[in-house]
C-alpha cells in the first residue's frame, strides 16, 4: 500500500494522513490490521463525512468514491483528487507535491 509507505514522508512534511472508512467498524478494524495501516482511520459508517465532502454515491453504488483531500492548517481544502472507480486514486508522488505546495 503506497500510502503506508508514503507517511513518514508526510509526516516529515508537518503533515498527517487520515483514511476515512464507511464500513461499520469491525469490517473496517480487520482491514486496517490485514493492511498494516500505521496512520489514524475514522470511521464513518452513517456516511456524514463522506457526504459533507460530496464524495457519496458518486459512482451510482451507494458507496464513498475514493477520495484524497490536502487540507491545510485554516481547515481549507487546498487539493483534492476524486476517483472516477474503485481503483483510481492518486499516487504518494502527487499528494506529497501537493504537500510541499503548501510550506
Amino acid at each position: 500500500m503506497e500510502l503506508r509507505d508514503e507517511y513518514p514522508r508526510l509526516r516529515g512534511l508537518g503533515a498527517e494522513l487520515l483514511a476515512v472508512s464507511t464500513d461499520d467498524r469491525s469490517d473496517a478494524r480487520n482491514v486496517v490490521l490485514q493492511l498494516g495501516v500505521g496512520f489514524p482511520v475514522l470511521y464513518d459508517p452513517d456516511t456524514k463525512v463522506a457526504r459533507q465532502y460530496g464524495v457519496y454515491n458518486l459512482l451510482g453504488d451507494s458507496l464513498a468514491a475514493p477520495a484524497t483531500f490536502v487540507i491545510d492548517k485554516e481547515g481549507r481544502v487546498r487539493w483534492s483528487y476524486v476517483g472516477q472507480d474503485v481503483a483510481d486514486r492518486p499516487s504518494g508522488r502527487q499528494i506529497l507535491s501537493q504537500l510541499r505546495k503548501l510550506e
